[in-house]
């Protein structure tokens, strides 16, 4: 009898419908945080979830998949992008409900934004972002730099590429 290796512990900000929860996800050891979020059921696992104005963190989650807009692991993902070598880096914006969300997508070369899209998942992880209300700065009350942002495309109004 094989044994399952432990899944592997991942702290994130989720930003919900409801607004931001933080707690940890417990990911399978092969595979990435974005397969992770891709794969399985319609809910999320989360343990040791902080909820919006309540004072205690809930033991248990299980989170709708849909509900998540973006999640924002607390430490960058160690492992290698096997299409690096293929892709070039292009700063996009991407409109969400009531935020923009700007950051560095890895894009394979030679494709255009608009073809990437067609061919992406229902994810995206973007780099080295930001998000922020409409019209605000990094310097903005509400405005939240991210290292890595994975975002739930079903959220997104529209995204652009940024010049």
């Amino acid at each position: 009898m094989t044994t399952r290796p432990a899944p592997r512990k991942v702290s994130a900000d989720l930003l919900t419908t409801l607004g931001w929860l933080n707690g940890t996800l417990h990911v399978p050891s092969h595979l990435s945080l974005e397969e992770h979020l891709a794969a399985g059921s319609d809910q999320l696992k989360v343990t040791g979830v902080a909820v919006p104005s309540e004072p205690d963190r809930l033991r248990f989650v299980a989170l709708r998949r849909d509900a998540v807009l973006v999640v924002a692991p607390a430490l960058p993902e160690e492992r290698e992008d096997p299409e690096a070598e293929f892709s070039t880096a292009r700063e996009v914006a991407c409109l969400l409900p009531g935020s923009m969300l700007r950051g560095t997508l890895r894009v394979l070369q030679h494709l255009r934004l608009s073809d990437h899209l067609r061919q992406a998942s229902q994810l995206l992880t973007l780099k080295h972002c930001l998000l922020a209300p409409y019209g605000a700065t990094a310097n903005s009350p509400g405005a939240r730099a991210l290292h890595t942002a994975v975002v739930n495309l079903s959220h997104v109004v529209g995204i652009s590429e940024q010049a």
